[in-house]
């Protein structure tokens, strides 16, 4: 049972959460209020197993208590700034996330796949609701990348899927937070999205790329990881579609 809240402030409100910092006169938690699940295929019970199995290994935030029906989620608050907070150089910040990109690409879960091409083709359902005219133009788009969703578990692996550096939390161990897209999935679709959402320059995509490959001992195909990239910008333009008829 946590003690009566005496402060309460937003810290972010995106797509698929609203996060409220909760303190009390002991303690200091994140709450998040969920939202959106249907529209944007988050699967909340999935979210809080990968966590609770994270939080073991000092991965993840300990997951204190949750509520699917009613839409809600209590971990711990980290006295600890962001990845994109810290004073580093952005080369630094590149080793960082390569490094935590490999620990998570390393880490056993033991959870169910979930199909990239599925999940897209809901997406899609859910744009031709809204607005069928740019749902059309973005199936169309979406057609030479077909190959690249049919190998989406060809090198299966733990992937978050939204690495921002604001979900990096520098803490002693660093702690990754904001898991709802995570799941099985190719590493290069991880990579490219890390590239994409942190909109790392040229230089810092190469560090990151390098530093990754001798961590991970995993040989990137730069062509390859520059259709995931294209992908993933196609896929950050249907979320916005779609988020831009929730507003």
């Amino acid at each position: 049972m946590i003690g009566q809240p005496c402060e309460i402030h937003l810290l972010a409100s995106g797509q698929s959460n609203q996060t409220l910092r909760l303190r009390t006169d002991t303690e200091d938690y994140v709450l998040k209020r969920w939202r959106y699940e249907q529209v944007f295929a988050v699967d909340r019970e999935l979210e809080v197993s990968i966590q609770k199995e994270l939080a073991q290994q000092a991965l993840a935030p300990e997951v204190l208590a949750y509520d699917a029906k009613q839409g809600w989620f209590l971990q711990p608050y980290y006295q600890a700034p962001s990845l994109q907070q810290v004073t580093l150089s952005p080369l630094i910040k590149a080793t960082v996330l390569a490094e935590t990109l490999s620990k998570i690409h390393n880490t056993r879960v033991d959870i169910p796949a979930w199909s990239m091409s599925e999940r897209v083709e809901h997406y899609l359902q859910q744009l031709r609701s809204v607005n069928s005219a740019v749902a059309a133009q973005m199936s169309q788009k979406l057609v030479p990348m077909q190959p690249l969703l049919e190998d989406w578990l060809s090198y299966p692996v733990l992937c978050h899927n939204d690495l921002s550096m604001n979900h990096i939390l520098m803490a002693d161990p660093i702690r990754v937070i904001d898991w709802e897209y995570a799941g099985i999935g190719h590493p290069l679709f991880d990579i490219a999205s890390a590239i994409i959402v942190n909109e790392l320059s040229d230089q810092a995509s190469v560090r990151l790329i390098t530093e990754y490959e001798k961590i991970a001992h995993y040989q990137i195909d730069r062509q390859r990881l520059a259709q995931w990239c294209e992908f993933v910008e196609w896929l950050n333009k249907v979320w916005q579609h779609l988020f831009r008829h929730l507003s």
